[in-house]
């Protein structure tokens, strides 16, 4: 898969918007402190759980099929988004009001009847950010990617500002209501941009219709992976509440899970490229340009993944002290577990959109009913004996059945393979800038440039090991304005 411009500003956008994020649980935790910031975590992680993955489902089952018409009939767009946009409304309002009268049997479930309120505020979450998440697929569909980019950076600096302000003045019920107002915000601008420029260059055709039964039965799958996905990583979360009944440990908790999932993030804008492209060469039945894209994002991804999570686990302790404030110290060994697990499980993630543009729905989604099935009963198994650090076993326990599982099938569908002689250099490269942490002081903020010290030392290991050839160079070229050209 070609490295172009558009991917690197996604990219960029995509960090902009996790490290936003970053930025308001930091302030939630240090303005809240850890009980409160548990219940928090609790609130706006169900919430958002619903409202991203049931509602980004028929997005993004409406910009596969948007890509494909883009690339034989351009005439169909306005249909699918006409059909997208019914069947996006009617799901969301249908779940938005399960949510709101639920609240209730959730508190009670959580054993915590006070969070019933907090519930049913956070329940208006849902449709906006169902609404923004229409339009984000939209976009992706008919490869505006720039457009994408910036209503990403716009939501990042936004949530900043109004998330972190309200809950400043209002405390808890102010960070959960902000959450609502963001998505709304970014919602009503692109419903402008589209109406004053995107929507002439498709304009209507009476003659054109688009069966919204073909995005349903595409979504379902896709939306039950993403839930189940969701849940695999997040319930431990909730089982930690439920089983120890202590706010402190959950907030504590929530810090590690909130900072361990930082690959999760970086490498999201991964999955927004990847599953239009497979689309759009799937379409052309260019199985080679397919596996190319595959291979060489499997590849990559590894290759980056290694050294951020290495790094994660080796400045675990400065991490959450400088995130989360000292009191939050104690959730450091949670961290080291957690990150491991959960960097296994976004490689999982990001490479299942392959799957999803192939067609190929059903596998992912399997793999995601057996990983939540598993970690389930072995959080509570675990989190009861051993604490926060059975439930961080737990995952990693699940993640690596999960990922075994799934190359497997990514070899057995598309032929496709890590080199063991390429993953044996890259996690060497990974154990030692690992082992180098314990060398280098890492307090204070110390931890940032040292860790970007050891970063470089790890893609000098890979270069002098001969794993980092001169295409890769060339690609990483291609990624700066400054140097395309000469690439």
């Amino acid at each position: 898969m070609a490295v172009t411009p558009y991917l690197i500003w996604i990219a960029l956008a995509e960090v902009l918007f996790y490290f936003s994020g970053l930025i308001v649980h930091a302030a939630a935790g240090r303005i809240l402190g850890p009980a409160d910031y548990g219940i928090f975590g609790l609130i706006v992680t169900m919430t958002i759980l619903i409202a991203s993955l049931i509602g980004n489902g028929i997005p993004i089952a409406m910009s596969k099929f948007l890509s494909e018409a883009l690339a034989k009939n351009p005439k169909l767009i306005p249909a699918i988004k006409r059909k997208g946009a019914i069947s996006q409304f009617i799901l969301m309002a249908a779940v938005t009001a399960v949510f709101f009268f639920g609240a209730p049997v959730i508190a009670w479930l959580l054993k915590d009847m006070s969070l019933t309120r907090l519930f049913r505020i956070s329940a208006f979450i849902i449709p906006c950010f169902a609404a923004d998440s229409y339009y984000f697929y939209y976009y992706t569909g008919i490869h505006q990617f720039n457009m994408q980019s910036i209503l990403k950076s716009l939501r990042s600096v936004l949530r900043v500002l109004i998330i972190v302000g309200l809950g400043y003045f209002l405390s808890l019920e102010g960070f959960i209501t902000g959450y609502i107002y963001v998505p709304l915000i970014v919602f009503i601008l692109a419903v402008i941009v589209d109406k004053t420029v995107y929507a002439r260059r498709f304009p209507k055709n009476s003659a054109e219709n688009f069966s919204a039964k073909e995005i349903l039965l595409y979504a379902l799958p896709i939306t039950g992976f993403l839930v189940l996905y969701q849940a695999m990583v997040s319930l431990n979360l909730f089982i930690v509440k439920a089983v120890l009944q202590d706010d402190y440990l959950t907030g504590i908790f929530n810090g590690a899970f909130t900072i361990s999932q930082i690959p999760n993030y970086l490498f999201y804008a991964l999955t927004i490229v990847l599953l239009p492209v497979v689309s759009h060469s799937m379409a052309d039945k260019n199985n080679q340009k397919t596996i190319d894209a595959i291979s060489t994002s499997l590849r990559m991804m590894t290759l980056l993944l290694i050294p951020v999570v290495a790094l994660i686990m080796a400045y675990a302790e400065p991490l959450m002290v400088f995130f989360f404030g000292s009191q939050f110290s104690g959730g450091a060994a949670v961290l080291q577990v957690l990150a491991f697990g959960l960097g296994l499980l976004t490689l999982f993630y990001v490479m299942s959109s392959a799957f999803q543009g192939a067609g190929l729905v059903q596998i992912p989604l399997r793999i995601a009913i057996f990983g939540t099935v598993l970690n389930a009963a072995l959080n509570l198994i675990l989190v009861s004996q051993y604490k926060l650090i059975g439930s961080a076993i737990a995952t990693c326990v699940t993640a690596i059945f999960v990922i075994g599982v799934f190359f497997y099938h990514l070899k057995n569908e598309f032929k496709i393979t890590l080199k063991i002689s390429s993953l044996f250099k890259m996690i060497l490269a990974g154990l030692i800038i690992f082992g180098l942490s314990f060398f280098l002081p890492g307090g204070h903020l110390l931890f940032i440039p040292f860790g970007a010290l050891l970063f470089c030392i790890y893609l000098g290991i890979l270069y002098l090991f001969k794993e980092i050839n001169e295409s890769d160079r060339s690609m990483i070229k291609s990624m700066i304005p400054g140097l395309r050209k000469k690439a």
